[in-house]
């Protein structure tokens, strides 16, 4: 079952469920193990989400290719271990400041309890804008790869796309750039440019503007990126530290520009 086959909920009402979840969570557990746990579910989450962008770069460092146990199994890995770890410091912490009997039942009203309950609901909201964000410029990739017109841009936008740029209009540039550098407007372009020249490398790439071949020097023609992009494996094509490197090449970046991809 692919995303965009999952029925769509405004972020508003994600929002609001997502809240509704955390005010239970004040009022059956206490406010200081809810904010214990959802402080246990973040960092673990922050964690594997830094392990998860950095993968490609580790899996190229150590074997000189991507191998998918180091992609995407490290990335696991880190956040089942880290939460494991935190959680039980935070159980401890728990039962060191906390007694038995869930200390924090008669702390502060009704209202108190909603209010501190936004904390969690701030954390848990921002950690999937952040996840959508990501997900959804893969499936931008994806789309405009197997777009249905030669340019691919004549592909609808599926569901998580539709999110994704519902959260780039909700979050401020400047955070979506600290928190999912990997997923920034320049890689984007660059990974679908790869994507679709991977189809037919031996044809030259038409600058849309001029109607000239660009010059070979700038398109980025590496073999590991290319077989990514025909293999679909457009996630690790987005993280991967080659269109690092590439994009340190100011000619390419400004021909992204131009291209408008």
């Amino acid at each position: 079952m692919s995303a965009d086959s999952i029925p769509q909920l405004s972020l508003g009402t994600a929002i609001l469920v997502i809240f509704a979840v955390c005010t239970g969570f004040v009022m059956l557990r206490g406010i200081a193990r809810m904010i214990l746990g959802t402080l246990t579910l973040a960092v673990s989450a922050w964690v594997g989400f830094l392990t998860w962008q950095h993968a490609p770069t580790l899996s190229f460092d150590w074997f000189g290719k991507s191998i998918g146990a180091v992609t995407t199994g490290l990335p696991l890995a880190a956040f089942i271990t880290s939460f494991l770890l935190i959680r039980r410091l935070a159980n401890w912490l728990s039962g060191f400041f906390l007694n038995s009997d869930g200390a924090g039942k008669s702390s502060g009203s009704l209202v108190l309890r909603m209010v501190v309950a936004l904390i969690p609901t701030a954390v848990v909201c921002l950690i999937a804008a952040v996840a959508i964000h990501h997900i959804g410029s893969i499936a931008e990739v994806r789309d405009y790869s197997t777009g249905r017109g030669p340019d691919g841009k004549s592909a609808p936008a599926g569901s998580m796309q539709n999110l994704k740029s519902s959260i780039e209009k909700i979050l401020p540039a400047a955070w979506l750039r600290f928190l999912d550098p990997l997923a920034d407007p320049s890689r984007r372009s660059l990974a679908k440019w790869i994507s679709t020249t991977s189809k037919r490398p031996l044809e030259p790439v038409i600058d849309p503007k001029t109607g000239k071949p660009i010059p070979r020097a700038i398109i980025v023609d590496e073999s590991e990126l290319q077989n990514l992009a025909r293999e679909g494996k457009f996630g690790t094509l987005l993280r991967h530290p080659l269109l690092t490197k590439a994009l340190s090449d100011p000619k390419l970046q400004a021909l992204l520009k131009e291209l408008d991809l």
